[in-house]
């Protein structure tokens, strides 16, 4: 019996030095198991240093249904040393003030490493508060000014998600377009299953624009080019960072589309260790979603790892780093945050989905020729 208690007693001491990574994004919500898939594999790559703490995946309870309510989930438990989240700018902004403790001046913060939120409200919004994913202000302007040089197009029609996502970036490629000496044509927001997607396709018709660009889900992308395919409308497609999905299907043939990761391009020595092993545990190749959860659970884990074994303790080690502490590698690029905490020259990458496009190819400018991939730094 003496022998059974201390047994128990190693056990508990053991769990109790788990350290939680909580994946802040709604159960059920599009790109969750890609979120996850992300942490997990980190919390196995950290895990493979002998010596250093154990760390371990907390996921929301299924009940969750809000950011809200992750939020709190998350922020309530002792054993979450910080979270990856959340995947969207709407749920980021929503759930700041919980992981915050806005309610107890900070008493009970959380960090919060967003991989894929890009709303330009979000930078310095909090001190509780990363992201590695670049602001819409880089990948925005940044698309406008590709569309500008290698579409050569100069009329543009923007079809926009009505969220703060794709308010943003509307606003900011459409500003970005018109200093260029572009023409924004149109600006015609949408609400995901509550649209008529031939009106749109009608209105593109009509206006003839050099360009379409899309900041919407991959699913609306898709449904957007079938009811332009049923018209005969030939426009060059430009989907922001939130249409990625849309790569899957073979009806996105020739489309473009903004990302902060490109399996085929990413070269770092973390990349090296994740996309196999992505590949071996899910029979695909890793998206930007799981990508660059696994980078933001890998700056927390490593951060932790250096010695920031509490919550106060690792938001102020978090902020020195590329301030004074050296970066972290990740699988897209090194890791280090400005001031604000937005993410220090993160590429943007706009490139072509393979495969004959639909109607042929979709490139009808005049003259345009682009690369497959094209890189661009803040």
């Amino acid at each position: 019996m003496p022998a059974l208690t201390g047994c128990r007693r190693d056990e508990q001491a053991a769990a109790s030095s788990t350290v939680a990574i909580g994946v802040g994004a709604i159960p059920g919500a599009p790109n969750y198991a890609q979120v996850v898939h992300g942490v997990e594999l980190a919390v196995a790559r950290l895990n493979e240093t002998a010596g250093g703490p154990r760390f371990r995946v907390r996921l929301p309870d299924s009940s969750a249904s809000s950011a809200v309510q992750v939020a709190q989930q998350l922020r309530n438990d002792p054993a979450v040393i910080a979270v990856v989240g959340h995947r969207e700018s709407g749920s980021t902004l929503e759930a700041i003030p919980i992981y915050a403790d806005a309610e107890h001046d900070g008493a009970n913060g959380v960090v919060a490493v967003s991989p894929t939120s890009s709303s330009p409200r979000l930078s310095g919004i909090s001190p509780w508060f990363f992201r590695v994913a670049p602001s819409d202000a880089d990948a925005a302007g940044f698309t406008a000014r590709w569309v500008l040089d290698s579409l050569r197009a100069r009329r543009a029609a923007i079809v926009y998600r009505n969220d703060s996502y794709g308010r943003d970036w509307a606003e900011t490629f459409a500003a970005g377009f018109v200093r260029g000496g572009g023409q924004v044509l149109s600006r015609n927001p949408y609400l995901t299953g509550i649209v008529e997607w031939d009106a749109y396709a009608a209105l593109l018709a009509a206006e003839q624009p050099d360009v379409l660009l899309f900041p919407g889900d991959g699913a609306d992308a898709l449904a957007l080019r079938r009811a332009l395919r049923v018209r005969g409308v030939r426009v060059p497609f430009v989907g922001g960072d939130g249409a990625e999905g849309m790569k899957a299907d073979p009806e996105a043939a020739g489309a473009y589309y903004v990302a902060f990761f490109d399996e085929r391009h990413a070269s770092s020595a973390e990349a090296a260790a994740f996309i196999p092993a992505y590949r071996g545990r899910h029979g695909r190749a890793p998206d930007m979603f799981a990508a660059l959860s696994y980078d933001a659970a890998m700056v927390i884990g490593r951060t932790v790892a250096a010695g920031a074994r509490t919550r106060a303790a690792l938001r102020l080690a978090l902020s020195r780093i590329g301030n004074g502490a050296p970066s972290v590698d990740g699988v897209a690029g090194r890791i280090a945050f400005e001031e604000d905490h937005d993410i220090k020259g993160r590429t943007v990458v706009v490139t072509r989905i393979p495969g004959v496009a639909p109607l042929d190819d979709e490139m009808t400018v005049p003259g345009a020729a682009a690369p497959p991939a094209t890189r661009g730094r803040r």
